[in-house]
């Protein structure tokens, strides 16, 4: 996997068309603002507080009616920021972070399973920010992700979701994700229900 990628979306917004026009010729600048548009590349802990920062924003724009409201509103910032940089420091996770020209926007971390399977990742996050959606941004951040962790030797995939998370259910399907296994989890106090979806030839599918 290249060290950054780049994920088309739309021209950038027109407050840094005139710094491009300054430095380009016209005809350069509509495909330097669209590959601009996303660029992902891997994490580490001096990221952790933008990473805090979208975990939190973004469970609490995926997850009303899901997970309890009280639970919701406790999630902090600066708490989340401490568990990933600790996170980063000392684990093989693979973390790849997606920037916009206001900063990061979604991230995928992967690494061992931890249902027992020999040759078996798992994808223990996947979040992207509502206003980044519908770019294609989640699907690039889950086939990277699913790329490095091939490159280290995985044969399969697996990723949970919230039984009950039908548009994440979608996406994983129309990805090729087959529902595999169940188990329950407590968030918040709450037993909630949720749904493996499995990638049993990786490398086939990511293209290694």
């Amino acid at each position: 996997m290249p060290f950054v990628s780049f994920v088309v979306k739309k021209s950038l917004p027109d407050r840094h068309g005139a710094a491009l026009d300054a430095g380009l010729g016209r005809s350069d600048v509509n495909g330097v603002r669209h590959q601009l548009a996303y660029a992902i590349s891997p994490a580490g802990p001096g990221d952790a507080g933008d990473l805090a920062r979208v975990h939190v924003q973004a469970w609490r724009e995926t997850y009303p009616g899901l997970l309890p409201k009280a639970y919701l509103d406790g999630l902090s910032i600066p708490r989340h920021a401490r568990l990933w940089r600790r996170r980063l420091m000392s684990t093989h996770e693979v973390t790849l972070a997606a920037e916009g020209v206001d900063g990061l926007v979604g991230y995928c971390s992967g690494g061992e399973s931890r249902v027992p399977g020999e040759g078996l990742a798992e994808i223990t996050t996947l979040y992207v920010l509502r206003e980044a959606q519908d770019a294609g941004l989640g699907r690039r951040l889950l086939t990277d992700t699913a790329r490095v962790l091939a490159a280290r030797g995985a044969v399969s995939l697996i990723i949970w979701v919230l039984r009950d998370n039908t548009p994440a259910r979608g996406f994983y399907e129309h990805l090729g994700g087959k529902l595999d296994a169940a188990r329950v989890e407590t968030v918040g106090g709450r037993i909630i229900p949720s749904v493996g979806y499995r990638w049993e030839r990786l490398g086939g599918w990511v293209g290694t």
